[in-house]
């Protein structure tokens, strides 16, 4: 099912756990997975106030489907956030820093690593409770 060595035994023992505690452990497992790319982006991304540092974090999007869990790592407009596509991208005045995208290509791989780690642990957590 998947090139990452030993998940598909972590998923084996996720079927036998009860939907509710499934999707918690699944959604658990996307955040956890999201945490080196805030970490990569909050080192990456140029400081002046440091207004839009403390501004990037990892928020839970809705979908249409409940069966899909959406989080995405990226500048909060409430935060203070709101000016991130002009360091990202540059302006006509300014030349770009990006910071999201290489952090994104940066820790691709520890992003599954980190996502397997979590499922690891937290399916034998759940099995143990059972």
């Amino acid at each position: 099912m998947s090139d990452v060595k030993g998940l598909d035994e972590v998923l084996k023992k996720l079927k036998i756990l009860p939907a509710r505690i499934q999707k918690n452990v699944v959604t658990g497992a996307i955040r956890a997975g999201a945490k080196p790319i805030l970490k990569e982006a909050k080192r990456l991304v140029p400081v002046d106030t440091g207004t839009l540092k403390k501004s990037i974090g990892i928020v839970k999007r809705r979908s249409k489907d409940k069966n899909i869990v959406i989080f995405s790592v990226t500048p909060r407009i409430k935060k203070g956030g709101w000016y991130a596509h002009f360091v990202e991208y540059g302006t006509a005045k300014m030349p770009a820093h990006p910071f999201m995208r290489p952090a994104v290509e940066k820790m691709a791989s520890e992003t599954i690593k980190s996502a397997q780690e979590y499922m690891r642990k937290r399916v034998d957590k759940e099995l143990e409770k059972l």
